[in-house]
């Protein structure tokens, strides 16, 4: 729950507060979400980082490289017997901007190649199963493709399809890798992100987005008055203005970042300015301007990110990206960074911009690749279409009106506990249908709770 609570942003106490904790083993988790009411229907992949934490001990799973061949033998049979129970496969995290609770890094990102290939042999004695993995920001151009060439050796070995969200996916060596894979004959599929707005709003006394970057991980790690004394020590400041160098992303580009929000009348006057605005009129640079501001309020000024809107070259060329045939349009990070945004806003972008507005598509084509080409790949029996005798889930929506409610997303403290998330609410959905259940009328709850623990060994 700590590395959760860090990396995905999603408080501890609702965590605490509102899962049911009457599992430890993995198939024991699968029989608790069949004993429960479930909204939706619900197909796991077995974690790959609660695994090895499991057999080594979750600290020592965040330090160790390698394992001895008794733990190994341990994570294998461990994970067979979550394939048994109808798990769909594992999934591992290669994102170095994840970082757990202390700042260190996740058994996935230390974890030895021979580990993950051994669960790929695994696997492969499962026909209904894949691999579903992320390569994120944090690595040099050699890690990268040291990363990518395991991912293709696990391919090899379990002759099961891979799903990867892969942040550098609009380089030429990403467009080489993919084609290579392909090339080979290996099931490579991409899992695009489809919200042309990415836009945050944050708070440095809770954010954690940086942590691609090493010297600006542990400045962001503790409560607010550990992270302002590290704040303010001038090493550490050199050393995260050198980082900003090495690393350079959208995250920090200072034209992007605005003042949301003050706490102090007196910094009332640079609501509205971008960083780079704000170093100007206080004649700094940018970083300094940025921490300093928040460090007179305690790090609870409220900034938003946001890029801005592409132009119309830009649109088509990540369009024309969005219709190769290996492609699907379904990663959301739903229940994921709630505190800082929401990506869950996917369907209504997807159909609404892209297909509605833009015409990159069919609607019909789109529908394949938001439901019937997932569907397929996961193996998902009976699902993903609209045919009779398949399962009934299905979104009712006016095309015409798809959109959102609010400008930008609002606030909401419903989490169990009280506790905050940022929601953005649609136009345009009249009905939510799961198994033949209505379970949203546009976006009232009704209380069902039809959904079902689907189980691999069900889909063959």
């Amino acid at each position: 729950m700590g590395m959760m609570d860090r990396i995905e942003a999603i408080p501890l106490e609702s965590m605490r507060l509102g899962m049911h904790w009457d599992w430890e083993t993995f198939p024991e988790y699968m029989d608790s979400l069949a004993r429960h009411g479930l909204g939706v229907n619900v197909g796991a992949l077995v974690p790959f980082s609660p695994l090895r934490g499991y057999v080594l001990g979750m600290l020592p799973a965040r330090e160790r490289t390698s394992v001895t061949e008794a733990e190994l033998n341990q994570m294998k049979q461990l994970f067979y017997d979550g394939m048994k129970a109808g798990g769909f496969g594992f999934a591992l995290d290669k994102n170095m901007e994840d970082r757990p609770e202390e700042g260190g890094f996740l058994p996935s990102h230390v974890a030895s190649d021979e580990e993950f290939c051994a669960l790929a042999e695994v696997l492969g004695d499962f026909p209904m199963s894949h691999m579903g993995g992320t390569i994120g920001l944090g690595y040099t151009p050699e890690e990268r493709d040291h990363v990518r060439g395991m991912l293709k050796e696990m391919m090899r070995l379990s002759g099961r399809p891979l799903q990867i969200l892969d942040t550098d996916s609009t380089t030429e060596t990403y467009a080489e890798w993919v084609r290579s894979c392909r090339d080979e004959g290996l099931s490579l599929y991409i899992q695009a992100l489809c919200p042309p707005d990415f836009s945050e709003r944050y708070r440095l006394s809770e954010y954690n987005r940086f942590d691609y970057m090493p010297s600006w991980v542990d400045p962001f790690v503790g409560n607010a008055e550990e992270r302002a004394a590290k704040m303010r020590n001038p090493e550490v400041r050199a050393r995260m203005k050198q980082d900003l160098e090495k690393w350079p992303n959208n995250r920090t580009k200072w034209t992007y970042i605005t003042v949301l929000e003050t706490v102090l009348e007196r910094n009332h006057r640079y609501e509205g300015m971008s960083v780079a605005e704000l170093a100007e009129a206080t004649n700094k640079e940018p970083l300094d301007a940025f921490l300093d501001l928040a460090l007179d309020e305690g790090l609870e000024t409220e900034f938003r990110l946001a890029f801005p809107a592409p132009s119309p070259e830009q649109s088509k060329a990540r369009g024309q990206r969005f219709t190769d045939p290996h492609t699907h349009i379904s990663a959301s990070d739903g229940g994921a960074h709630t505190k800082y945004l929401t990506l869950s806003t996917w369907p209504i972008w997807w159909l609404s911009y892209w297909v509605r507005d833009l015409e990159i598509m069919s609607l019909e084509q789109a529908h394949f690749k938001m439901s019937a080409l997932p569907a397929w790949i996961t193996s998902f029996k009976d699902r993903g279409t609209l045919r009779v005798g398949n399962w009934a889930d299905i979104i009712v929506y006016d095309l015409n009106e798809l959109g959102f409610k609010h400008e930008r997303p609002i606030y909401a403290n419903d989490f169990p506990g009280g506790e905050r998330r940022i929601i953005q609410k649609p136009r345009g959905l009249r009905y939510t249908i799961v198994n033949g259940t209505v379970t949203f009328e546009e976006n009232t709850c009704t209380g069902s709770l039809p959904g079902k623990l689907l189980r691999s060994y069900d889909m063959v």
